[in-house]
């Protein structure tokens, strides 16, 4: 009905969520055009392999869509491939909340470097062909992030990707909010980030499940207020000198048992 025009024109200019469950193959940009100050987009169901493109089959402009959205949620998009949130016309500088979940053919969230200096909260679950999240200078757009949750993506080896050109092991990544992070199920894990890592408002963390990591990074890592890791079962262990040492010590435990 919103596509045949069947509602009257601003109709829907106040409406703050949408909700919407695909049948098609293809991405329907021309509802967006009818929602322009939603602030939570959740999309369901397709079996599109693209979302936000430059443009739309029909080469209309959709610059300045989506411009009040702060929550997007992709749910049991099978074919998914790509988001496409690196292109110019999309809001991804906003978003402050962004959940990926049942996406099994999705390669990457984002194909190159975006800035997501508002994002939150940040979920991924059950996205068996991600390899990595975000390029490392993504990542240092994290500034505000304060909870991050990756869980059940067989593929995923590490969280965080550095750049072509970056070899030293002493490249650092600050996540200056971040006060949660969860890992669970993540059997192709070896570790976070190659480099360095600072967490200086993290207080919970929960490593469940990542059997091949023996450190959560290559380099240094800095945790100021953490004083425990929670790993399978629930079961809870106390700080040893650094992270990277207490997640070591943990490993070889594992595997002696």
């Amino acid at each position: 009905m919103t596509l045949c025009g069947e509602f009257q024109r601003n109709l829907l200019d106040n409406l703050k969520s949408l909700t919407l469950y695909f049948s098609s193959d293809e991405f329907k940009y021309e509802i967006l055009k009818q929602v322009p100050n939603i602030e939570k987009l959740v999309v369901c169901d397709g079996s599109f392999k693209k979302m936000f493109c430059c443009e739309s089959p029909n080469k209309v402009d959709y610059s300045g869509l989506l411009l009040q959205l702060k929550v997007l949620h992709l749910k049991s998009l099978e074919d998914l491939v790509s988001i496409g949130l690196e292109n110019t016309w999309t809001f991804v500088k906003i978003l402050e909340t962004f959940e990926v979940i049942s996406c099994f053919s999705l390669k990457n969230l984002v194909s190159c470097r975006v800035s997501f200096s508002n994002l939150i909260c940040l979920k991924v679950e059950n996205c068996d062909s991600l390899s990595y999240l975000f390029t490392s200078s993504t990542a240092r757009s994290l500034t505000q992030l304060k909870r991050m949750e990756i869980k059940k993506c067989e593929s995923i080896e590490e969280i965080m990707s550095k750049e072509e050109g970056e070899e030293s092991d002493e490249d650092e990544i600050i996540f200056p909010q971040l006060n949660c992070l969860n890992l669970n199920s993540l059997k192709s894990l070896w570790g976070f980030y190659k480099g360095s890592l600072r967490f200086p408002s993290l207080e919970k963390l929960s490593v469940e499940y990542c059997d091949k990591m023996v450190t959560l990074c290559a380099g240094n890592v800095e945790t100021g207020k953490l004083s425990q890791v929670a790993i399978n079962h629930d079961e809870v262990i106390p700080l040893e000198t650094d992270l990277n040492f207490t997640l070591r010590k943990i490993f070889l435990i594992k595997v002696c048992v």
